[in-house]
């Protein structure tokens, strides 16, 4: 049945000039005379032919659909708080975690604290940068009045607080932002006490460094004030033996200038007397093994050059004469105790170095030679010093044959002594003799003199 069907009009005569709705038209149904009256819709107005019992029907049908549709609101409702409860409380365990983060870094922040303390206690005053202990010092200010601060508390979803979407953002910026703070002044603590415990190990380390030079220096004072006796008397030894060349050179330069040498070896040999001169006049602390090492150093080459030179200045006017040997023809058999090198004719230095060989084997000891073979200029200079009735005239001399020694007197030979007996008694048999006039009571008596005879 139609809800918006128009009702009937009321029954009653009709109106004038009205068509009789009520009367049957001719040729229906209802034109008999057994006509019913009509039937009203049910609900409507007009008296209805059920008595009303069509109305309580849409009455409750309207309160069942009102029903049902407050139902599915309030289910639409409770779903929707369930809902926002379940993303509060997912959200408040994210600010939990956050939280729970904070207070884990706190308590480690509390040990970082007491490390660091520790740390400023050790090092004072040993860093190598004073400014890391300051910065240190400064973060653990910081750290200790972070480290007595409260979390954000964090209530249940519901409760004040944290009612909202709103109200959780704003509690997790501040647990994080909590948790954060509480993180990174941790991390920079950690660093500025890494800081002061590089510096302090740093600084251990350079302490150990000073020391151990301080050690090696004074190990070294040790040595060096061993070693600088022996160093000074080699200064001293060095030093006489340079006097020498250059007192002897001029002798050298006087003798080659008359015998004829150019001009060139001549300078030359000047040259290195004057650098043995100023080396002679050199000064530096005797006391320090280093000084006196490099004056004597110094003094040794002057003398070898000037050495050198001289052999190149007689070589120069060298004829085959008595003290004019060529040094070609001549054998070293050792170095005088002037620092010069000594040569014989070579058989005669060969016998020599036979007889020397038995010498040690007997005695234990080098047969040394004190001065072998005389150069013209050495001759000179020797007259000069003893005088001509101790040595031969210039140019005269067995020396200046490169066919005599003299051995050191210190080493032995003196008479009576074991040494000299043994090379006068066996010095035969290899050519080489005492001669008479060197022998006791032979008038020079020179126990140090041995001359070759082949």
């Amino acid at each position: 049945m139609p809800l918006n069907a128009e009702p009937p009009a009321p029954a009653g005569p009709p109106l004038d000039g009205a068509p009789d709705t009520q009367s049957p038209s001719p040729g229906t149904a209802e034109s008999s005379h057994d006509t019913q009256p009509a039937v009203a819709a049910p609900g409507w107005a007009g008296t209805p032919s059920d008595g009303g019992t069509m109305r309580p029907l849409v009455v409750f049908l309207v309160a069942a659909a009102v029903a049902l549709v407050g139902s599915i609101v309030f289910a639409l409702v409770h779903v929707g708080n369930q809902r926002e409860q379940e993303q509060l409380a997912d959200a408040r365990a994210v600010v939990v975690q956050a939280v729970d983060e904070g207070r884990t870094a706190q308590e480690s922040l509390a040990e970082q604290i007491t490390a660091a303390e520790k740390v400023l206690t050790v090092s004072e005053g040993k860093v190598v940068d004073a400014a890391v202990r300051t910065d240190l010092a400064d973060h653990v200010a910081a750290a200790k009045k972070l480290g007595v601060t409260q979390p954000p508390s964090v209530p249940e979803p519901g409760t004040p607080g944290l009612e909202t979407a709103e109200d959780i953002d704003a509690l997790e910026a501040r647990a994080t932002e909590w948790a954060i703070t509480l993180r990174d002044t941790s991390t920079t603590l950690v660093a500025a006490t890494e800081d002061v415990r590089a510096s302090h190990q740093q600084w251990q380390q350079k302490r150990k460094d000073a020391q151990a030079r301080a050690a090696t220096a004074a190990e070294r004072a040790r040595k060096e004030a061993a070693q600088l006796p022996t160093a000074q008397a080699k200064l001293t030894s060095v030093t006489a033996q340079l006097k020498i060349s250059v007192r002897d050179s001029g002798y050298t330069l006087s003798w080659t200038a008359d015998a004829g040498a150019p001009g060139a070896v001549r300078s030359a040999l000047e040259t290195h007397r004057a650098e043995g001169q100023a080396a002679l006049a050199a000064s530096g602390n005797m006391n320090d093994l280093r000084s006196v090492r490099t004056i004597s150093q110094r003094r040794e080459a002057a003398r070898a050059a000037i050495e050198a030179a001289a052999w190149e200045a007689r070589a120069t006017v060298a004829d085959g004469s008595n003290g004019r040997l060529e040094l070609d023809a001549l054998c070293k058999v050792g170095v005088g105790p002037e620092g010069q090198d000594q040569y014989l004719r070579c058989d005669a230095a060969e016998a020599w170095k036979e007889l020397g060989k038995r010498f040690e084997a007997e005695f234990g000891k080098p047969l040394r030679v004190e001065y072998g073979y005389r150069p013209y200029d050495w001759q000179l200079q020797a007259l000069d010093e003893f005088g001509s009735g101790l040595v031969a005239a210039p140019g005269t001399s067995n020396h200046g044959w490169a066919l005599a020694v003299d051995v050191p007197v210190d080493d032995g030979f003196r008479f009576g002594h074991p040494e000299y007996e043994w090379l006068a008694a066996n010095g035969p048999e290899a050519g080489w003799h005492h001669p008479e006039w060197a022998r006791a009571g032979g008038g020079r008596e020179e126990p140090w003199h041995f001359e070759y005879q082949d």
